[in-house]
């Protein structure tokens, strides 16, 4: 039997990341995955997602040129070459990372990894069987279904399945207005589909404020995606011979389009793991509980990432198995607090990070708030994106910044910024006092908190 210092189940980012940074530790590591390295985030999510929205960004781009005094006459899609420079984009992507693993000495194992009850761990189809002293699980997490209605990777499709279609859909219908759902509406309308999205709720993006998701839905309604809120479906069926698939609502209507894409949650991805052998404890979804040390009730082993249960972020799973490593070689004691911003790669882009407004109050705060507007940034004009905003939040008796909300153009990129000053208790003075060059998006940052400080420049008091 193989023994290690440490075993990591799940090659995605929270797993290769652990991978390598026990190995610079000087722990002897064993990675086990049993598809593709770099997990759902880059081969089937994050990655190829951003690569089909910034082929739709430039289609937009050109489309909406002429206000610039740009013509473009006729502007076409070759999907199948779209698709090829997406998957061109995660192989080289997945190849770095095997690389870096072959780098670090990190034994890579192809297989699924299933506990036995002496908590060794066996890999099929290998049949090999391997121990290690510490044990991290970061097995992610998949697309969930309805009780009613499961994809079956033909016509009714999950995030796992849409990137596998080799024609460009003529119409889409996707039931699900998350986070999940409005990027996949936004790539799709821009290359030409014509896209339904169904929620449940009464407005998309569940949970976001609304000042943050109206323009992302004025944007979505001006592409010509039909929104259909507070609906639920309840049939599906196949028509034309199976190559075409329609839903009927609650209300009476019907949608029907060549593809539904399931965007309806993400549950665990711990199938056959076997961990009611080794005494570990779930959620009632299912998701593994774990301490201020992301240890499990089984000691010696920890979880990490999708596998714990929200926020399901990519680099919230890669911080996680950053410290992780740290904790089990000793350097830390348990997990940081961290700032974890969130980003919806909508057109316009939302990124938050720290509280909200409302949350300061709730928690006793009395909040400092500047909201600046991109319609005030001479960068945004230049752009001809002008809609959204920049808010900072602050506490007004410490003036620590403790909040960020930007919806606009280039969120993704702002947000970072404010993530630090929260993780480094910055004041809203350090900021305001922090040189920005002219003309950028990064202008508003500062104005935004100017605002709050009741010493703003390029905008009314």
């Amino acid at each position: 039997m193989k023994r290690f210092d440490v075993v990591v189940i799940g090659a995605g980012p929270g797993g290769y990341v652990s991978a390598i940074r026990l190995s610079q530790l000087g722990k002897k590591v064993a990675l086990v995955e049993e598809k593709d390295v770099g997990g759902t985030c880059l081969n089937r999510g994050c990655i190829p997602t951003k690569a089909l929205l910034h082929v739709g960004e430039i289609v937009n781009e050109v489309r909406q040129g002429e206000r610039m005094g740009i013509k473009a006459e006729k502007v076409s899609v070759d999907f199948q070459k779209v698709q090829q420079w997406v998957s061109q984009t995660v192989s080289r992507l997945r190849g770095g990372i095997e690389y870096l693993l072959r780098s670090y000495g990190v034994e890579l194992l192809r297989g699924h990894a299933s506990f036995k009850p002496d908590r060794s761990l066996q890999i099929s189809p290998r049949g090999e069987v391997i121990e290690g002293d510490g044990i991290i699980i970061a097995s992610g997490s998949k697309p969930s279904d309805l009780p009613f209605l499961k994809s079956d990777s033909k016509r009714i499709l999950t995030s796992d399945d849409i990137f596998k279609i080799s024609n460009l859909p003529k119409d889409l219908v996707i039931l699900g207005g998350g986070v999940i759902g409005v990027e996949m509406a936004t790539a799709f309308s821009s290359l030409g589909t014509s896209v339904t999205i169904i929620e449940i709720m009464d407005q998309i993006l569940p949970g976001y404020p609304k000042d943050l998701v109206s323009p992302v839905e004025h944007s979505l309604r001006k592409m010509g995606v039909h929104v259909k809120l507070g609906t639920k479906v309840n049939l599906c069926e196949y028509r034309e011979g199976g190559e075409r698939v329609r839903i009927y609502t609650d209300d009476g209507a019907s949608f029907e389009g060549d593809y539904l894409l399931l965007s309806v949650g993400r549950r665990p991805n711990t199938h056959d793991l076997n961990l009611d052998t080794v005494g570990i404890e779930r959620d009632e979804r299912g998701f593994i509980k774990v301490d201020e040390k992301m240890e499990t009730s089984a000691g010696g082993v920890f979880a990490i990432g999708d596998v714990v249960g929200l926020p399901f972020l990519a680099h919230r799973a890669m911080e996680e198995g950053y410290y992780v490593s740290e904790i089990i070689s000793g350097l830390r004691e348990s997990m940081p607090r961290l700032a974890m911003p969130s980003v919806v790669y909508t057109d316009p882009e939302i990124a938050t990070v720290g509280l909200y407004e409302e949350e300061a109050v709730r928690l006793g705060l009395q909040p400092l708030v500047g909201k600046f507007p991109f319609a005030a940034s001479g960068r945004a004009l230049t752009f001809g994106r002008t809609e959204g905003f920049v808010r900072v939040v602050g506490d007004s008796q410490t003036k620590k910044i403790i909040g960020a909300q930007i919806v606009g153009r280039g969120a993704s990129e702002l947000i970072g910024e404010l993530a630090l000053a929260i993780s480094k208790s910055l004041i809203m003075d350090d900021l305001a006092g922090a040189v920005h060059p002219h003309p950028t998006l990064s202008e508003s940052i500062v104005e935004a908190v100017r605002l709050a400080l009741g010493r703003p420049i390029h905008y009314k008091k």
